[in-house]
Parts: structure tokens; C-alpha cells; sequence
């Protein structure tokens, strides 16, 4: 709920404090969030790393502190380049999905690992519901540096949570067979692991190309809109469906392989980003933007799965760094590519071409996991 707070109005605030236009504010946040996501890039392999030697509760409550502190500072940002040092910053030390995901695998027995990502990304939507539509209404209430502090609060009360009440019997590897840079790069570059990153690159990229933009394409069709609430319903509407779908994976991964889960998830994704493209008012972008969120909970499930089954139980935590860093490119890229394709070509065209993303990556799924043998993938 923290993390998805801000989501519908960073590219408002960006605007206010940088006196931009709409499609330059869209440059600069696209610009803001790729930042972090590349500072996660490089940061998230060496915290899962840390994980698999000395625990992976501790980097949970790193992520959600680390977090708390940057997102409450950024409230009171004096220009656009503090703003995206800032966001620098969070994305060196978050990181919470994924030391969520594999304090979750490494807790969890192998045969019940989908339905256990089925509840974590269920509870991850469930927040993503939530925190827009809370955002929102509180960015056009109390204005948005208040928005910021509040979400820093929420993060601070999430890691106090983790810190009381999880436990975690965690056992450090032998001497001499801890996670080396070695290990991490042959886990990496296998067969079965390679192109699974590439996927969940493609994946983060996807729906982080429209963050730039949905807000301003609010204000665009209607002026005289609530545009951060009016973006946050759509959010919070998309995380209502998504969670739905989340449960509907882990359950589903009991009949049908993982792999073809992720495939029929990505095609469908791709689909519902078209229509967006030419909605004529407020509620119609609201609807439709909801709809693109029904099959990401399968996605988000079956990847994350695959990510936990396909390695060893003492690598759990350097395998979902490895993936958190390249979902992180993905972060990097999407708002970049968002926010230039909004600029060069309008608002609209960024729908067109996350939903063609999506569909190119149903195909990358189906050729490039064909190989990739398993039980339950």
C-alpha cells in the first residue's frame, strides 16, 4: 500500500515543483522512476546474496525502513532532480516483493510454493488496491507533500509489523559454501534461469511505461478532473482484480503447468492494454484500465513460482535478488520508454505499445521456456 501511494500523482508533483507541461512532466517522470528501478538493477543481486548468508527477514525489514525514510523525504523535495536523487536512493534499499518472496519460498514447503506466491501476490495487489485510491484522494485533500509522509508512515508501521511478528528459523550455510559472486553469476546464466529473467524483465517494463502518463491522460481528457483520485480509482480498481486473479493462479497451478499459465496471462494482458488507446472520457479509462489488471495476478503468481522452483532451497534468496534486478531493468526502462513515446508521440500511443509488449512476451514465453523442464513448470 505504501509503495503504489504515490502512483497516482508523482507525475503531478513533478509538474507542480518543475512547471512543466503535461508531456514534459510524462519525460520527467518516466525519468524519476527509471532511476530506481536501475539503482535496483545493481542492488538487488548483493542484497539477495546478504539473504542467503545471514537471513532473509533482515532484508525485509531493510527494504521497508530504507523506504520509509526516502519516500518521507521526498515529500519535501525542492526541484525535480532532488525528486529523482531520491527515488536513486529507494531503489538502492528497496526491494520488498522480493525479500518478501523469498522469505516466503524459504518458509514454505516445495509442493505448496504456488499457492503460497498466490497469497503473497494477493496480499502485494491487495496493497496496490488500496494505496492509489487512498493516494490519490489524499494528494487532492491535503496536497502532496503530506501524501508522501504518510506513505513513508505506512512502510515504517509494514516493517515494525515484519519485525514483531515474523519469524524465521534461518540457518547459515556451512563455512566455505556460502553464496559467492561465482555462484550467483552461474545461477544467472543457466539454462533453466536465463530466459525466465528476460521474461520478468519484459513483465516489469510492461505496465511501468504507462506510470508516466495515466494521470496527465486523465487531466488530457478532462480538465477539470480530480486527476490524482480519478488515476488512483483505476489503480486500485486494477490491483482489485489482479488480487482476485493472484489467488485464481495458485490454485489453478495444481492442474496446469506454470509456464502455460504465464503464456495465456501475457497474450491476454496484451490485449486488454489496447483499448485504452482510444477511450473517450474519465469512466471509460477508468474501466478499461481496470480490466488490464484481470490476468496480472497470474503473471506476477506463475513467475515467481517458477523463479522459487527452479533453484535450490540455499539459493532462494540470491535467486530472487537476481530476479528482483531484472525486473528492476524492467522498472528502469518501462517509464523511460513510457514517458519519451508520450512526448515524441502522444499519450495515447503508449497503450498500443505495452500492449504489444505483452503479446511479444506470451511468444518469448513459449519459445524460450520450452526447454525448461520441472514437475509443476
Amino acid at each position: 500500500m505504501g509503495f503504489s501511494f504515490v502512483s497516482p500523482f508523482m507525475p503531478l508533483y513533478i509538474r507542480e515543483i518543475g512547471d512543466f507541461s503535461n508531456t514534459d512532466a510524462a519525460f520527467w517522470a518516466g525519468i524519476a522512476t527509471s532511476v530506481s528501478g536501475i539503482a535496483m538493477f545493481f542492488s538487488a543481486p548483493l542484497w539477495g546474496m546478504i539473504a542467503d548468508r545471514w537471513g532473509r527477514k533482515p532484508m525485509v525489514l531493510r527494504a521497508m525502513f530504507g523506504a520509509s525514510i526516502v519516500l518521507a523525504l521526498t515529500g519535501l523535495a525542492p526541484n525535480t532532480y532532488v525528486v529523482i536523487g531520491l527515488r536513486f536512493t529507494q531503489g538502492l534499499f528497496s526491494g520488498t516483493v522480493s525479500a518478501a518472496s523469498a522469505l516466503v519460498a524459504s518458509l514454505t514447503p516445495r509442493e505448496k510454493v504456488p499457492f503460497a506466491m498466490g497469497l503473497l501476490m494477493t496480499a502485494v495487489f491487495t496493497g496496490t488496491t488500496l494505496g492509489p485510491l487512498i493516494g490519490g484522494f489524499t494528494a487532492d485533500r491535503l496536497g502532496y507533500p503530506a501524501a508522501f509522509f504518510i506513505t513513508g508512515g505506512l512502510l515504517f508501521l509494514g516493517g515494525a509489523i515484519v519485525a514483531v511478528f515474523v519469524q524465521e528459523k534461518f540457518q547459515p550455510p556451512p563455512a566455505g559454501q556460502g553464496v559467492s559472486f561465482g555462484s550467483l553469476w552461474r545461477l544467472a546464466t543457466s539454462r533453466t534461469m536465463l530466459p525466465l529473467l528476460g521474461v520478468l524483465c519484459a513483465l516489469q517494463a510492461g505496465p511501468q511505461m504507462i506510470s508516466p502518463v495515466l494521470s496527465l491522460f486523465v487531466r488530457e481528457l478532462d480538465p477539470s478532473a480530480a486527476a490524482a483520485s480519478a488515476s488512483g480509482i483505476a489503480y486500485s480498481c486494477m490491483g482489485i482484480v489482479a488480487a482476485a486473479s493472484s489467488v485464481a493462479a495458485g490454485r489453478l497451478a495444481r492442474r496446469v503447468t506454470l509456464k502455460t499459465i504465464l503464456f495465456v496471462c501475457c497474450l491476454g494482458t496484451g490485449l486488454f492494454y489496447l483499448p485504452p488507446m482510444w477511450a473517450g472520457t474519465v469512466t471509460q479509462l477508468v474501466i478499461l484500465i481496470t480490466l488490464t489488471g484481470l490476468l496480472k495476478g497470474g503473471i506476477m503468481t506463475s513467475s515467481n513460482s517458477l523463479v522459487s522452483l527452479l533453484t535450490s532451497p540455499e539459493q532462494q534468496g540470491t535467486a530472487f535478488g537476481i530476479a528482483q534486478s531484472a525486473g528492476a531493468l524492467g522498472n528502469g526502462i518501462g517509464p523511460l520508454i513510457g514517458g519519451s513515446l508520450a512526448s515524441a508521440m502522444g499519450l495515447r500511443s503508449v497503450f498500443g505499445f505495452t500492449g504489444g509488449l505483452f503479446i511479444l512476451i506470451g511468444v518469448g514465453v513459449a519459445r524460450l521456456l520450452s526447454g525448461v523442464r520441472l514437475d509443476r513448470a
